[in-house]
């Protein structure tokens, strides 16, 4: 007797004795990781200063197997009212008349990588911008490029890009020609690093140079700070620059926008 109630004992403490069988571990080829967040920020003034502006933005990837695929979308819209005639404060007459756009940016890039081991991929890229106060009614653009990853550990990740790009920029009314085609090389340097469990920083630097037109350079530079508040939401300073030294006729080539947002994780 003493015998099966240990026995039964065994297997209440034991269930793979009863024939449960654990199922075997994903093949690591097989696994599939996902990453998923969206940022949010703006500001709102009445008053003797009367002014909107909204930022947001939302990027995520899925990789399985060697393969990628990876999607980035912003927006920057902002609305006030002008003090027309510079006096230094807002009229009746300039309240009257209401808001008028200040800003209005969005652009989105989608991604796929095939990567060939841990370091190495090529990929092939298609994004749209339209930014009117930048002479931009709609651009779009076509990319194919090599991806190594230099350096990759817990703390820090640094890659680089070469690749080609193809661009279509239809200009806003006003603009003569009213259209372009721009054929570019690229080259891409992007960092991030960890300084703790808290607080990370990242900067990506990539520069066009049209190869039809030499003196045609553009430079895009973005670095940003971020600091976790939680588990799932973060607080991020970031610093957009873009150069064109040909810019759209009529139009400055030096942009910079500075935004500060609240970033939500949920993969």
């Amino acid at each position: 007797m003493l015998v099966s109630v240990l026995s039964t004992l065994a297997f209440a403490e034991e269930p793979a004795f009863a024939g449960t069988v654990a199922p075997p571990p994903e093949p690591e080829e097989d696994k599939v990781e996902g990453h998923l967040s969206a940022e949010l920020g703006g500001s709102y003034a009445t008053g003797n200063a009367e002014f909107l502006t909204l930022n947001g933005g939302a990027k995520g990837d899925v990789k399985w197997s060697q393969n990628q695929i990876a999607s980035v979308v912003g927006v920057n819209y902002g609305r006030a009212v002008p003090d027309t005639d510079g006096d230094g404060h807002i009229s009746d007459p300039e309240r009257d008349a209401g808001y008028v756009e200040s800003a209005r940016k969005a652009a989105a890039d989608l991604r796929y990588d095939r990567f060939f081991g841990d370091r190495d991929s090529l990929y092939v890229l298609g994004g749209a911008l339209t930014d009117p106060f930048a002479g931009y009614d709609l651009r779009t653009h076509e990319q194919l490029g090599y991806s190594h990853l230099f350096i990759t550990n817990d703390t820090t990740r640094l890659v680089g890009e070469v690749g080609f790009d193809v661009a279509q920029e239809n200009f806003v009314d006003g603009v003569d020609p009213a259209r372009a085609d721009i054929f570019a090389a690229r080259v891409m340097l992007g960092l991030g690093h960890a300084f703790n469990e808290n607080v990370s920083f990242e900067d990506k630097l990539e520069v066009y140079e049209n190869v039809l037109d030499p003196n045609d350079l553009r430079l895009l530079n973005t670095a940003s700070l971020t600091s976790k508040l939680s588990g799932k939401l973060s607080l991020k300073l970031s610093h957009a620059l873009t150069y064109d030294n040909a810019p759209v006729e009529g139009f400055e080539p030096l942009d910079q926008t500075t935004l500060l947002t609240f970033v939500a994780t949920w993969l």
